[in-house]
């Protein structure tokens, strides 16, 4: 089988509260309102704005269009291409701007950005959503439950009813090993990473394949996009990708993080970042607050300024005091002072006046 890879496209998607508290919608520079009072809920995405306004409707912003989906929701989870809601049992999926009913007893779901995955309850069946069709994964019949299930951006791993752990990716389903011999597993975009028993070697599948790492289990590891970040059992900090494995350093780290196509760690109170092969020196100190996505990261330094890496550079945007930051798909959106909200994208800073 031939994988290639899904290349998520950078989105510049927020929006903003107007010091009338109408919600106007940031959309790649361009700025329009879409509600005249504050919101209930929200979950922005690189891709969509997903939402109930200020009445209980859910809403969609998406593809420039605003969607009115339903007039209430019992619990939604977005991601960058899907948004899985239900409304009471009945699970339903959002999808580039269609509605699609996915079961109408569905007992528990998991929403990631290809696919979602939910227990039918009728049916007794664990399914799955993905590219717009919907596969069987098992027959829980017999458990009448939904065993182990961890989903990547558009893998998933899960135990069957016959207690073996198996991998779904790209509408295909692959048997790893009897579940009792995993030790440890963790999906991420196109790489799931596991350890299996009892020789305890460190494996991943990659874009389809089984590719042993290190006959050894390491002692941390984590997954993001088609890579994983790891530190064997030497304590060296490693990462694989485009299967290849880098040394990336020989002392022990402070800490480390994976989000996306980011790894943010720490080396002898050194702030550093991997992205794109490449390992970039921050601050010579850990921030205490930081976020990540995409190939962007957003923190305060030391003074107190907000500072912004984007996969290249390092850019002091703001010398206020900030009362809270988030980072929307590839840029950063933050508030000071009573109402102030600002935006920056682009090398360039949008107000809320």
């Amino acid at each position: 089988m031939l994988f290639t890879p899904v290349k998520l496209k950078s989105q510049y998607l927020s929006f903003f509260n107007d010091y009338l508290d109408n919600v106007e919608v940031f959309d790649e520079g361009n700025i329009k309102q879409i509600e005249h009072l504050p919101l209930k809920t929200y979950q922005v995405t690189n891709t969509l704005i997903a939402y109930e306004d200020n009445a209980g409707n859910f809403k969609v912003y998406h593809n420039n269009y605003l969607h009115k989906v339903s007039n209430f929701v019992s619990d939604y989870t977005a991601s960058d291409h899907l948004i899985g809601f239900n409304m009471n049992t009945q699970l339903k999926v959002f999808d580039n701007g269609d509605v699609k009913n996915l079961s109408l007893t569905m007992k528990e779901y998991f929403v990631s950005d290809e696919v979602i995955v939910w227990y039918d309850d009728f049916e007794k069946m664990l399914k799955v959503y993905y590219d717009r069709d919907i596969f069987d994964l098992d027959d829980a019949l017999a458990t009448d439950t939904m065993n182990a299930v961890m989903l990547g951006e558009n893998t998933v791993a899960f135990v069957d009813s016959k207690n073996y752990m198996n991998i779904f990716y790209y509408g295909y389903i692959d048997q790893v090993c009897y579940a009792d011999r995993v030790k440890s597993i963790e999906p991420g975009r196109d790489i799931v990473a596991f350890v299996e028993e009892p020789v305890d070697n460190f494996q991943v599948y990659y874009f389809g394949e089984f590719i042993e790492l290190e006959t050894f289990e390491p002692v941390s590891y984590k997954t993001g996009d088609g890579f994983v970040a790891y530190i064997d059992a030497n304590n060296y900090l490693k990462v694989f990708t485009n299967y290849k494995t880098h040394t990336i350093s020989f002392d022990v780290p402070d800490f480390y993080e994976v989000v996306d196509q980011l790894m943010v760690f720490g080396v002898q109170d050194y702030f550093k970042v991997f992205y794109n092969g490449n390992v970039y020196t921050l601050e010579s100190y850990i921030p205490d607050e930081y976020q990540i996505n995409n190939n962007v990261l957003g923190y305060i330094d030391q003074m107190g300024n907000l500072k912004f890496f984007d996969g290249e550079k390092t850019t002091t945007i703001s010398y206020e005091s900030i009362s809270s930051f988030n980072v929307h798909g590839s840029l950063i959106k933050y508030k000071f002072g009573v109402n102030s909200e600002h935006i920056y994208f682009s090398d360039k800073t949008y107000k809320n006046d």
